[in-house]
């Protein structure tokens, strides 16, 4: 079976659509609580910084908030996939699909992000993660693209194995990236405690560590659908053959 007969199967299609909407609803869903967290801490829904704390009791409960949504998109991922690695792709495909909803539902309601530089709270396990909009996004739409290629190729395979180097570098990727949200907290933490958040307001990103890091996600990228795909057409073409033979 091929990449284009795959596309034409109607159940996966289904399956994929299916997940699209629970990501556009848990998209929607998280900006409201956001919107909600903003007026709280700042008294407006487009305000972002300087970091605002919430009581410790409320702080608590947001931080447990994101755990869950974590453990919701992986259980989305685990009932919709038929093997190990779809259900991980699956994982990934909502996730992605959620953050790019995220931010199109945020400018919708608030206005904001008023550009692709604007700065934003991306996460907070295990620090708080800082980035300009864009580089969420970029990597959202990567992860998407990647994800549905996968998906669509773990669906005639009974398993799939991605080559170690790929994955190798997919995790130095997305360390670079990690270090390039962080670098900035790390630094205050250390030298003025978590006191010092509450006057951070980031002027500058590292855009090197971040490309680099990006350039990397796109290389393992490649390197995943590329391998992948090479082992369902060689399939493919050894079941035709024993076939004739």
């Amino acid at each position: 079976m091929t990449l284009k007969s795959l596309i034409k199967d109607r159940s996966i299609l289904k399956k994929l659509i299916a997940v699209s909407i629970y990501a556009f609803a848990m998209g929607y869903l998280e900006s409201a609580v956001v919107m909600y967290l903003r007026q709280t801490a700042f008294g407006n829904t487009f305000q972002v910084f300087p970091i605002r704390f919430l009581e410790p009791k409320i702080g608590r409960i947001e931080f447990v908030r994101e755990a869950a949504t974590i453990v919701m998109l992986l259980t989305i991922g685990y009932l919709a996939g038929k093997n190990r690695f779809q259900k991980w792709m699956f994982f990934v495909y909502t996730f992605a699909m959620w953050d790019i909803v995220y931010y199109i539902c945020l400018k919708l309601f608030t206005g904001w992000p008023a550009s692709f530089g604007d700065f934003d709270v991306l996460f907070l396990i295990p620090v708080v993660w800082v980035s300009p909009v864009i580089c969420p996004i970029l990597i959202s739409l990567l992860l998407t693209i990647t994800s549905t290629m996968l998906i669509l190729i773990a669906e005639e395979r009974k398993s799939i194995r991605v080559r170690f180097f790929s994955i190798v570098t997919f995790g130095a990727g997305s360390a670079i990236v990690f270090y390039s949200f962080t670098e900035q907290i790390f630094f205050i933490l250390i030298h003025q405690g978590q006191k010092g958040l509450g006057h951070f307001t980031p002027s500058s990103f590292d855009w090197l560590s971040f490309s680099i890091g990006f350039t990397l996600l796109c290389f393992s990228a490649i390197m995943a659908i590329t391998d992948c795909y090479h082992k369902l057409t060689s399939q493919s073409v050894a079941q035709r053959e024993s076939l004739l033979s």
